[in-house]
């Protein structure tokens, strides 16, 4: 049956109308849905990134530097146009039926407001290099952590037991003690795990360390934490001038020193190191320290690469001083540690009391 004039200006309404309905769809719930998306995946990647960029920033003895994300605002305007095509001008004749030639199409623009601030004061800087409360280093350590990850990244001394405390800061020039401490963290995380260790608060609201039987290894962890060997029950605080045979006297870390432990394990090239531009450690007999073996190396690998091309493996890499730092996509330690850092970074702008272990241990 051949097409009208009029026929023809119905299939025009017909296809304005679904145009419409298109437009409406993609700036409505869809329009929501995509963006919130879009932005909840550019906010975490760049975070990740920004995170990097100052451990790189501070391997190289350089200030780090935070931007948060304040305000997104997001403007979108959608237009469609319906207009004769040229090559089909009017009505054309094809066969008996009559042919419209049309030229339709839609357009979405995007002109999102994005507010950036830096993250400074004395709030955040209070925050970033005051000491991680102890309840929220045990609280980690009831939540999936290892407790050899949370230990060794966020204390630095237990008792005698001196874990890197020099690696808190800018690269240290000789190599600081730790081997004791890892021991002890080694011992108290294979107890934990057998069940014959548990950490938590007492009925005094003090956090304690109980051991559940007398062995061996028990016997050996209290002996190198240097504490009463008949005793059972260990109170956590953080005053060395109290020190006693029953207490843990505990020493953590800030966030920045956490960020400056791992920025040792950042793997920089030689020419950059005879050079000057990082710090390097040397050991008892003179040779160079090697970070990425041993401290911080056994949580974290921040690997290097040279060139324009960004690395395909890579979770999270930045490019700075006209290299790739990054951290490979198949290194799940690497990537657990990145995600405890994040984690830690972001509780210390909470409130600690809010994770405070919740096992209680009696003391009768």
């Amino acid at each position: 049956m051949a097409n009208n004039p009029q026929s023809s200006a119905l299939y025009v309404g017909a296809l304005g109308a679904l145009l419409l309905m298109g437009g409406c769809k993609s700036i409505g719930p869809g329009s929501i849905k995509n963006a919130r998306q879009e932005y909840n995946d550019a906010i975490a990647r760049t975070s990740d990134e920004q995170l990097l960029g100052n451990i790189v920033r501070m391997k190289h003895c350089e200030s780090p530097c935070f931007m948060e994300v304040g305000e997104i605002i997001e403007n979108r305007k959608w237009t469609a146009r319906i207009g004769p095509n040229l090559s089909k001008f009017g009505l054309a004749s094809n066969a008996g039926k009559h042919e419209l030639g049309l030229t339709a199409y839609a357009e979405v623009f995007q002109n999102p407001t994005i507010r950036y601030f830096p993250v400074k004061g004395e709030d955040f800087t209070k925050r970033m290099i005051s000491p991680i409360p102890v309840a929220v280093v045990l609280g980690l350590s009831q939540t999936g952590w290892d407790i050899r990850r949370v230990f060794s990244l966020c204390v630095e001394r237990i008792n005698r037991l001196d874990n890197a405390s020099a690696a808190s800061g800018p690269t240290p020039a000789q190599k600081p003690e730790y081997e004791t401490f890892a021991e002890a963290i080694e011992q108290m995380a294979e107890l934990y795990e057998q069940n014959r260790l548990v950490i938590g608060l007492s009925s005094r609201n003090d956090l304690v360390l109980r051991f559940t039987d007398s062995n061996p290894q028990s016997q050996q962890l209290k002996s190198i934490l240097g504490v009463d060997p008949n005793s059972s029950e260990f109170h956590f605080g953080s005053n060395f001038l109290d020190a006693s045979s029953t207490n843990l006297t505990v020493r953590t870390r800030s966030v920045m020193e956490v960020l400056f432990y791992l920025s040792h394990a950042v793997n920089v090239p030689q020419k950059d190191i005879d050079a000057g531009l990082v710090m390097k450690t040397s050991d008892e007999n003179g040779a160079i320290f090697d970070w990425s073996r041993h401290l911080s190396g056994e949580w974290i690998a921040i690997n290097c690469t040279e060139g324009r091309q960004r690395p395909e493996n890579a979770f999270v890499s930045v490019f700075y001083r006209r290299k790739w730092f990054f951290i490979a996509d198949n290194d799940l330690n690497s990537k657990s540690t990145f995600i405890f850092l994040n984690y830690l970074f972001n509780l210390q702008s909470g409130n600690p009391k809010a994770f405070v272990p919740a096992l209680t241990v009696s003391t009768s």
